[in-house]
């Protein structure tokens, strides 16, 4: 449930009405904001945990696509597997290693090609 939902029901309940009867340091106020924080940080690690296990599923659903597509269009395993590992180093791009990532990618691609 994203945030926009969360107010959603706490002003169906008429939570926010009350929330807004004290100020952000008041002892109330204090509270309310602890409480909400804490629950927002849950719910945040909980979502990354989602999208990273949603990505790994993706990933390796894709991966299992590539291979089999490998596989009929006639590479034997020893070239699927140095492409796969290049298309592993560039499936994700990281700022800091971008350019290495990809200049290792086309050197593995390239001795691919040249195994027979």
């Amino acid at each position: 449930m994203n945030r926009k939902q969360r107010r959603m029901q706490l002003k169906a309940a008429g939570m926010l009405r009350v929330k807004n009867m004290y100020g952000p340091f008041t002892e109330v106020g204090k509270l309310w904001y602890a409480r909400t924080a804490e629950q927002g940080a849950k719910l945040h690690a909980q979502n990354l945990e989602k999208n990273a296990r949603d990505l790994g599923e993706l990933l390796a659903q894709k991966e299992a696509d590539i291979i089999e597509s490998h596989k009929s269009h006639g590479f034997n395993d020893e070239q699927i597997k140095l492409m796969m590992e290049a298309w592993r180093l560039t499936a994700i791009k990281y700022d800091d290693t971008y350019r290495k990532d990809r200049k290792k990618a086309m050197a593995l691609y390239k001795k691919a090609s040249q195994i027979k």
